[in-house]
């Protein structure tokens, strides 16, 4: 399936009455609840050339915005340090622009450290612990993702973010094995879903089983379609092989575009 940007606009960023959501790409997350802005893992700038993301790798499709363009942004949640869901580059930019609040497990609040973010604006992630936010409510997940050969990473260096929103509940598990700390997570409207099937990640079985246990009525695949990769690594496996694993789940495995728009409460 060949993804196609859809632009995300300002009226996006409005004081609303629900709560609208979209893929950004990659593992990146942007959420408006209730005129409340949040972001997951977003990388919105662009490399050294325009054809190039942040981290480096060559984009297949179009951002669907860019930092510098966004006019809001309320809090920015990063899942972990791998530069597929972390760089510098946007945090510093919607950072010096926006003055948003931060929440990062410890490898990352240091890098948010150093780019001038304050400790008033710093949460750090750690296994199992909610924030309130008017309306909205983060738990914090717990992940594995201990991928390297030298120095893996351990419990409480990555996490996911479970978003519960007065319209609903929008679950991103970040890049983990599958631990049973996540079958015990319920109530899920929206999960994202890694289709990544490589080391340390949930892929497409683990997705699924977490789409099973938590309830999920819509799947969202992510992890693919937007950095010119090799056909089965980490960001370019093909979703299409996560078919035979969400037959007979009740929730939608859906595939939407870059900047597509997403609603809840799900009708």
């Amino acid at each position: 399936m060949a993804l196609k940007t859809i632009p995300i606009s300002e009226s996006f960023f409005d004081e609303r009455e629900d709560t609208v959501f979209t893929w950004l790409g990659m593992a990146g997350v942007l959420i408006n609840t209730r005129g409340t802005i949040i972001f997951i893992d977003a990388l919105i700038t662009h490399g050294a050339r325009p054809e190039l993301c942040e981290s480096g790798d060559r984009l297949l499709i179009p951002l669907p915005i860019l930092s510098r363009d966004v006019p809001k942004a309320d809090i920015l949640c990063y899942t972990h340090a791998d530069g597929d869901h972390f760089t510098r580059s946007t945090s510093t930019v919607l950072n010096t622009r926006l003055k948003p609040r931060f929440i990062a497990p410890p490898p990352v609040a240091r890098y948010l450290r150093e780019i001038g973010v304050e400790e008033e604006r710093l949460i750090v992630a750690r296994d199992f612990a909610s924030f309130s936010f008017g309306d909205v409510e983060i738990v914090i997940t717990p992940a594995l993702h201990d991928h390297q050969d030298v120095d893996p990473w351990q419990r409480g260096d990555c996490c996911g973010f479970l978003v519960r929103t007065p319209d609903g509940t929008i679950w991103h598990p970040g890049d983990t094995r599958l631990i049973p700390e996540l079958e015990e997570v319920k109530d899920v409207d929206v999960l994202f879903f890694d289709v990544a099937a490589v080391n340390a990640h949930l892929g497409p079985q683990g997705s699924a089983r977490l789409a099973a246990t938590s309830g999920a009525r819509v799947m969202v695949a992510y992890h693919y379609g937007t950095f010119d990769l090799p056909p089965g690594s980490y960001g370019n496996c093909d979703p299409k092989d996560a078919l035979p694993y969400v037959e007979g789940l009740p929730g939608e495995f859906a595939q939407p575009n870059p900047g597509e728009i997403l609603r809840l409460p799900i009708a």
